[in-house]
């Protein structure tokens, strides 16, 4: 009678929990040398937290192509500064800093670090 071996798990490694912000950007070629991929916006990519990087093309023939850093990108794509790579803004954390900023903010506070708080403009805004 033959027993089964008991497998043991092995357990995914763990990574560092302080992640980075996935980056978007975009491909703007401004002369295609080619003629297959044209002018403009002409790709799309995510910079991913291990930074690697994903691109696809917004063409007749898309495709997706996985790269190991946005160096690649540019130093196959760039066309000796035909093609930009354009960064696009990360709204949403903006949007945070902003929200933080404006409910930390006091238009008093900001008024008498300008003004002396015995002057007239002062006592008008400590009263208040």
């Amino acid at each position: 009678m033959m027993r089964k071996r008991k497998q043991k798990m092995i357990s995914p490694p763990r990574h560092s929990t302080s992640y980075k912000t996935m980056k978007i950007f975009y491909l703007k070629r401004v002369e295609d040398e080619s003629g297959v991929s044209g002018t403009g916006r002409v790709a799309q990519g995510f910079i991913f937290d291990n930074g690697k990087v994903a691109v696809t093309w917004l063409s007749e023939h898309p495709s997706v192509t996985i790269y190991d850093s946005i160096g690649e990108i540019h130093a196959i794509h760039s066309h000796e500064g035909k093609t930009e790579i354009i960064m696009e803004p990360d709204y949403k954390r903006a949007f945070g800093e902003l929200k933080s900023f404006v409910e930390n903010f006091s238009l008093a506070d900001a008024c008498l670090t300008k003004l002396s708080p015995e002057s007239a403009a002062g006592k008008l805004i400590t009263k208040n």
